[in-house]
């Protein structure tokens, strides 16, 4: 079973003001980020349709090892450049990806999910979605080529794939970057934020995490508590720290969000870890996978790891506690079990070490921190909302 990969890079980017294919974004360009989702999503290769500034484009294409295909009638819309590459297809083709060069964030996992999904249940359509809202890019099958190519362009591609809908169905993946497109400069501003984050989930990316992995809404709340937890104690340490690296802030309010993804199962630390790392979020797979216990060398400064860990340790259910009453539940249900007594002190005598540590180098008991006026209770719903940059999409 072949699936390929079709870039329509053909526009005239009128909005942007500057060639859209070949800006700078993520070590790359807007193209190669495009090919490469494509690639590392398992399409077996991947096809470039080009028309305005065609050599350009050409020319950046080939650097990557892909195929051109030239659109002469670009001009009339992008249409016509779906039908200069579907005719291009090779012959083996079961089911091809239609990604505009515009839509340059979606993950690689997303791609990967749809080739997975459509190998395993062929569909005449599957549609990335997140929460259910379609994106970018569709997987297509190559029973409809036929059909495509004999269509007049009337409401362009979505015309004929709206006559299949019934064989169509959505993947739900937590990834706002299929929806974001890329017209104007401000939207390449928005780009160049996103593209740099892609190793973990955004606040609205978290959210999707949850309903996919099930999470329940207490444990939520408690996930919502810990992150705002853990981002005012990352300031306050980033704010005494006059040695050694300052903590990413991002990333401890991702890695705070998810610590408890994957709850329902057990071992849910090293789920919930393997889970963010299929998603291809390892910025804080890891942080995720070893929230139960720290180790860590004296000498080595603390790190986001270090900080989610005591968040979490500082609160039952959404409620602010010691740790010794973080622990104590676990001691008193263990009670007639020497080892597993033996474990759990162990642990709270790290976590307490680690608070110890913590609190001498910011400078501030985190019973005073986390009950001062700036850190004031706020509703899930309000602080969610604060990091929400969707609309920014």
């Amino acid at each position: 079973m072949k699936i390929y990969g079709l870039v329509l890079a053909a526009g005239l980017s009128s909005r942007m003001g500057k060639l859209k294919a070949t800006l700078p974004l993520d070590e790359g360009t807007v193209l190669s980020n495009c090919i490469r989702s494509l690639l590392d999503g398992g399409v077996a290769d991947v096809f470039v349709v080009t028309g305005h500034k065609a050599e350009e484009v050409e020319s950046e294409v080939h650097k990557l090892g892909m195929h051109t295909v030239y659109n002469p009638d670009y001009e009339n819309g992008m249409f016509s450049s779906v039908i200069a590459g579907v005719k291009a297809l090779p012959d083996d083709v079961s089911a091809f990806l239609v990604l505009p060069v515009d839509i340059p964030l979606v993950r690689s996992s997303t791609v990967r999910a749809l080739t997975f999904e459509f190998k395993d249940s062929p569909a005449d359509i599957i549609y990335p979605a997140f929460k259910n809202e379609r994106g970018h890019p569709p997987l297509i099958s190559a029973k409809l080529i036929p059909e495509i190519l004999l269509h007049d362009g009337t409401g362009g591609l979505r015309k004929v794939l709206e006559r299949h809908d019934s064989g169509a169905r959505n993947k739900n993946m937590p990834d706002l970057g299929i929806l974001h497109d890329l017209d104007t400069p401000e939207d390449y501003t928005t780009a160049l934020k996103f593209s740099r984050n892609k190793r973990f989930p955004l606040p609205e990316e978290c959210e999707s995490l949850w309903e996919l992995a099930e999470t329940p809404q207490t444990t939520q709340e408690h996930c919502k508590a810990v992150a705002k937890a853990a981002c005012t104690m990352a300031k306050a340490l980033n704010s005494a720290r006059r040695e050694g690296p300052l903590l990413d802030m991002d990333i401890v309010q991702s890695a705070a969000l998810m610590h408890d993804v994957a709850k329902i199962r057990r071992n849910h630390e090293a789920k919930g870890g393997t889970l963010l790392a299929g998603y291809g979020f390892t910025g804080i797979s890891d942080i995720v996978a070893s929230h139960r216990d720290t180790k860590i060398d004296p000498t080595s400064p603390l790190t986001e790891k270090e900080i989610v860990f005591l968040a979490d340790k500082l609160f039952e259910g959404s409620t602010l506690v010691t740790i010794k009453e973080r622990y104590g539940k676990r001691i008193s249900k263990w009670a007639n079990d020497p080892d597993a007594l033996k474990a759990i002190h162990g642990r709270l005598e790290r976590a307490e070490n680690l608070l110890t540590r913590y609190e001498n180098e910011a400078g501030i008991k985190t019973s005073e921190l986390l009950t001062s006026p700036a850190h004031s209770p706020l509703n899930s719903a309000t602080f969610m909302q604060e990091n929400n940059i969707k609309a920014q999409l």
